[in-house]
């Protein structure tokens, strides 16, 4: 089968769109100068084994030119998974199944339907067991040619409801010969070989055919050898119409030989050649194994990976993985009861509906109401996939189980040690593997991918290379995706060299990777050494590196520059080439050009896209170096973003100047508050004779103010009472001393000495005493006051009581009134 992955054009600007048809046709993207033409490709005089060489090195590829080369690796046999296929279903009918068996058989049926990623594919379904009258039929055909488009994979899961288990009086044998006559029959009616054929051949024992009508009339030896004959001669036709047979039994009594025999007798080129994808026998001792077990046949003859997941019963969440390899997926629930609902989350946690599509994915449902149903994805988002079971009561009873099967594409890059070896000489040879959205791979991701190498050249046979990712040798380090390994030239290489490598696996399109160079002379005398950075932009932007160039020759002489297995992400080179003169020696600039986000071919996701591929510097078909690109592509940020990234600095130190002048003027505001807190103050009421008949500690007030009254004024015992709204207040003085307020008079500062007439024969006196005032803030509005400090220095006043007053005290204060000493620790 051809694969359609081999097939490219060529943009108008020289760079690829689509893989490269390997290996015959090289194409690469080169920059050009301003104002320069694509030039036609050069044939160069050194023969057909190094033209694909020169046209890959030189970059003067014209649009729609190809090379060939002798030298190149022969093009795998693939089919895109994608590509219609023809199946035939039978199922075994046969008396001896057991109950439920043909329910395990007709689910089986059902998650091929589902299962397959071509709408242009078709299938037909029958049932086997053996005539043993004349008016009897070894096969029940219950599900015509049908085309596996969404209708059609209904109706196979409609019809194949129809198989049944045969009584014995209805012909309950097992007629293999029959079976795979049908299935040959039924896959030939399509015109021409073009389009694969399949047939599934389901059973639970052993080809039983001594009550069959047809061979009723011979001994058992002549039967025997009757049987044998008629066999031979259905796998004959069967090879000869290039019909493969997939046998799976299941059971107890299964005949092992007899099943390997019928995989072996029908036709043996598989979707790919490598024998995970040639037919074989599978045997399984349970019916509950075979939905598994086909699911397996099926992914294997159609070049699909099958990731089983988990199992469990209604109500249950069962998870699934999808490889960041996939392209297009299929998951597959095995529900074994219609009643049972399915419900699909992405790794996202994103619920999955009919009318959803992602950024680049689709969905497609099919199945919804039968046992078996499925999801199929496009550009599926990698990661843990959930899917969520639920039923009615009297529906959970059945243990449902899930699968993905899906395609994907890998793209490689090779890379040698030394670009330009010698003869004799030994180069490590390096293929790194690159996914769709250059996704970093795990170990699971990399079982089953083989990467196969070889060198051919002149004047020496074909060199096998050994290529492996277990961190032994070459291999720097274990299960990263980088397959490595060693390669002697041989003495005999005279001229031009081709290592190539091919990367296969089930599931995956075959992904092959030239890389000509020629021997390398023994005296040197023209080099060139690359550097490239790695490199972090966004789309459109430019990573610069360097390219130092040495010319010892007498002429001069021209490098070129190009990349290679970079196709479909729009990067391209400047300069295009580097001349350098006789004896001279050029370090020059070099610019890799990322494309535009639509040019790119991938989406630019938050946690960055990674470019890979290689530079190429060479002369003519003679590699002088090569370097491996990693270059993060992250999403272009907003206006806002790029405000931020020009003037973070500024808004940094704007913000820093901005607190720290906040916090002055809030230290400066404590300060204030500190300064007039009237806390602390003692108001002492004396008589005419300058005697203290009453004493009152303020308090913290509101709004810095201590409001107090003259209760009593005209008995014996005058007192101060604190009352808001009184008709008097206090405070200190920021300038020493405190103010007065009184109502309907003017504020009035009484310092050192002062008293004012509060009533008649009574003055007010304040002083300072140990109390209630706040600590005084320190810098910055931290307070100064340590622990414990912060007490006055006691005076020589007088201590008094203020009988009667809860708010009052006994203490002693400075003599005086305020603005008498009062000492701090600072």
């Amino acid at each position: 089968m051809e694969d359609d992955a081999g097939s490219s054009a060529v943009r108008a600007d020289g760079a690829l769109t689509g893989a490269v048809d390997p290996p015959t046709s090289i194409q690469v993207t080169g920059a050009r100068r301003p104002g320069s033409t694509v030039l036609p490709g050069r044939v160069l005089t050194r023969g057909l084994a190094v033209l694909g060489s020169a046209l890959l090195l030189t970059g003067l590829l014209s649009p729609g030119a190809g090379a060939t080369s002798d030298h190149s690796p022969p093009a795998a046999p693939a089919a895109a998974s994608d590509d219609p296929i023809n199946y035939a279903v039978a199922v075994d009918e046969s008396a001896s199944l057991a109950p439920g068996d043909i329910d395990r058989e007709k689910d089986a049926v059902s998650a091929i339907a589902v299962g397959e990623p071509s709408p242009k594919s078709r299938m037909v379904v029958f049932g086997f067991a053996s005539a043993d009258t004349p008016n009897q039929s070894p096969v029940d055909e219950v599900c015509p040619v049908t085309e596996l488009d969404v209708a059609g994979r209904e109706r196979i899961g409609e019809c194949a409801s129809e198989l049944r288990r045969r009584e014995p009086d209805e012909g309950s044998g097992t007629d293999f010969i029959s079976a795979v006559r049908q299935g040959v029959a039924r896959l030939t009616e399509a015109p021409g070989p073009a389009v694969p054929r399949v047939l599934f051949l389901l059973t639970d024992g052993r080809l039983d055919v001594k009550d069959s009508y047809t061979y009723r009339d011979l001994d058992d030896a002549s039967r025997d050898d009757a049987v044998e004959r008629d066999l031979q001669q259905a796998l004959k036709q069967a090879a000869e119409a290039k019909v493969q047979i997939w046998p799976l039994g299941f059971g107890s009594d299964i005949d092992r030989d007899a099943l390997r025999g019928l995989a072996a007798g029908g036709y043996q080129a598989g979707c790919k050649d490598i024998p995970e994808a040639r037919p074989k026998a599978a045997v399984v001792s349970k019916a509950e194994d075979v939905g598994e077990a086909l699911e397996t046949a099926f992914s294997a003859a159609r070049c699909l990976y099958r990731e089983p997941g988990d199992s469990g019963r209604p109500p249950a969440d069962l998870t699934v993985r999808v490889s960041p390899l996939a392209t297009v997926g299929t998951i597959v629930v095995s529900k074994r009861d219609p009643e049972v609902t399915a419900t699909y989350y992405d790794p996202n946690g994103k619920k999955i509906s009919t009318a959803d599509s992602g950024d680049d994915s689709t969905f497609e449902f099919a199945g919804r109401n039968r046992a078996v149903e499925s999801l199929r994805i496009t550009r599926p988002v990698p990661g843990e996939w959930r899917v969520h079971l639920d039923a009615p009561e009297g529906h959970r009873d059945q243990l449902a189980s899930i699968s993905v099967l899906w395609r994907g594409a890998v793209r490689s890059s090779i890379s040698l040690e030394k670009p330009s070896p010698r003869a004799g000489q030994k180069t490590d040879v390096h293929v790194q593997l690159l996914t769709r959205d250059n996704v970093k791979l795990d170990e699971r991701d990399l079982r089953g991918i083989s990467v196969a190498g070889k060198l051919t050249g002149d004047g020496f046979r074909q060199v096998a290379i050994e290529l492996t990712d277990g961190g032994e040798g070459a291999d720097k380090r274990a299960n990263d995706g980088e397959f490595s390994g060693t390669v002697t030239v041989p003495r005999k290489a005279t001229g031009a060299l081709m290592f190539s490598s091919t990367v296969a696996a089930v599931g995956l399109s075959p992904d092959n990777r030239p890389y000509p160079t020629r021997i390398a002379p023994v005296n040197v005398k023209f080099d060139a050494v690359l550097g490239i950075p790695r490199g972090t932009v966004h789309p459109g932007g430019r990573v610069h590196g360097t390219v130092a160039v040495s010319n010892r020759d007498s002429t001069e002489r021209t490098v070129r520059l190009a990349l290679a297995d970079t196709e479909g992400t729009g990067l391209s080179v400047s300069p295009a080439e580097v001349t350098v003169r006789p004896g001279a020696s050029r370090t020059v600039d070099v610019t890799l050009n990322v494309g535009s986000t639509a040019e790119l071919g991938m989406p630019v996701k938050e946690d960055g896209l990674v470019l890979g591929g290689k530079v190429i510097a060479a002369e003519d078909d003679a590699v002088l170096d090569d370097a491996s690109l990693d270059i993060t592509v992250t999403p272009r940020p907003s206006d806002i973003e790029v405000l931020w990234n020009r003037w973070w600095p500024v808004v940094i130190i704007g913000t820093a100047l901005f607190a720290v002048l906040l916090a002055v003027l809030l230290s400066r505001r404590r300060l204030r508050r500190w300064q007039i807190a009237p806390g602390g103050l003692v108001l002492e009421l004396r008589d005419a004779g300058n005697r203290t008949v009453a004493e009152h500690k303020a308090k913290t007030g509101r709004g810095n103010w201590y409001e107090f009254e003259l209760v009593d004024a005209a008995t014996d015992s005058p007192r101060i009472q604190r009352r808001p709204g009184g008709g008097y207040a206090v405070r200190r003085s920021p300038d020493g001393g405190a103010v007065v307020r009184s109502r309907g008079q003017a504020d009035r500062t009484l310092r050192h000495g002062d008293s004012m007439t509060i009533a008649d024969g009574l003055t007010l006196h304040i002083a300072e005493g140990s109390g209630r005032r706040p600590a005084r803030p320190g810098r910055y509005g931290i307070s100064a006051r340590k622990a414990g400090s912060g007490r006055p220095e006691q005076g020589s006043g007088r201590a008094g009581t203020t009988p009667g007053d809860p708010s009052g005290v006994t203490g002693s204060y400075p003599s005086g009134v305020p603005g008498g000493t009062y000492h701090e620790d600072l």
